[in-house]
């Protein structure tokens, strides 16, 4: 399976998605209901970290294909039921350029969504994230 899931700190309150290599949206999917199923059982935040620096190989070759694209519009409308934060280490101009797009047309869809160029950055980012709203609570 080249989409991975795991924790990624021991309180369960971040989860590591790593894309590797060629995948399916079936594999994409399964994976999205495995943390819809985990965060629908707890009652606090899960954020995320999604790691595609090796690579976000769409399949089919292009999100911009008809499939592709139904494939996003599936994904905005999950998207619009609720996430935690979300740090995608490692994007390509690509993503870039499509979460730009998106931004234009849905921008409520994606306010949780930021990009780190590390593991470590992302980590900092939630970290400082949790801290902030520990305070203000």
């Amino acid at each position: 399976m080249a989409v991975e899931l795991y924790w990624d700190n021991d309180e369960q309150t971040i989860m590591l998605c790593e894309f590797a290599g060629k995948w399916t949206w079936e594999e994409l999917f399964s994976t999205l209901s495995t943390v819809k199923q985990i965060t629908d059982k707890v009652d606090y935040e899960i954020a995320a970290i999604v790691d595609v620096r090796s690579g976000m190989n769409f399949p089919g070759g292009s999100l911009f294909s008809a499939e592709g694209m139904e494939q996003a519009k599936r994904l905005m409308q999950m998207g619009n039921e609720g996430t935690g934060p979300i740090v995608i280490v490692g994007a390509n101009s690509m993503i870039r350029t499509i979460y730009n797009t998106v931004a234009g047309m849905n921008r409520r869809s994606i306010s949780n969504i930021t990009f780190a160029d590390s593991l470590k950055e992302a980590r900092q980012h939630l970290h400082q994230r949790m801290v902030s709203q520990s305070a203000a609570v």
